[in-house]
């Protein structure tokens, strides 16, 4: 019975071995996120997707590194440049301590968008945050 386990246990081991940095880079990235969504929200701004942004950790570009990024789509009636000055002043942690990279995109929404008419003038924003870091045993970031 026992030489019938020997070659699950194995396969059940190497899965482990293999998922377990995947797994630690994942609960890294939600650190990350968690962190931006407790930073406080510019004034007149409100999450359109709270609590389920686009995020990924991989490899972009080459390298034998990982990239943690997350994007959010707020809805403001702020401009581009008082929500990039907002976030300018946000000193929110990456993977390993370090202040993220935020990157806020602007787009000029047609009149059928379906932000246009959500009240008060207000706009879709998206927010990006990304930081990096070394790949270690991740797959996803050789």
């Amino acid at each position: 019975m026992f030489v019938l386990l020997v070659p699950v246990i194995s396969v059940a081991l190497l899965a482990l071995l293999i998922m377990a940095p995947m797994w630690a880079n994942d609960v890294k990235l939600e650190a990350m996120i968690g962190r931006f969504e407790r930073y406080p929200l510019p004034p007149n701004t409100d999450w359109l997707e709270y609590g389920s942004p686009d995020a990924s950790v991989t490899i972009r570009g080459n390298g034998n590194h990982c990239d943690y990024r997350a994007r959010f789509t707020l809805r403001t009636s702020l401009t581009g440049p008082e929500l990039t000055a907002h976030y300018d002043r946000a000193d929110i942690k990456g993977i390993e301590g370090t202040s993220v990279a935020i990157t806020v995109w602007m787009p000029e929404p047609s009149k059928r968008s379906a932000y246009y008419y959500e009240g008060f003038g207000s706009r879709a924003a998206i927010v990006e945050i990304a930081d990096s870091t070394d790949s270690g045993w991740d797959l996803r970031c050789t």
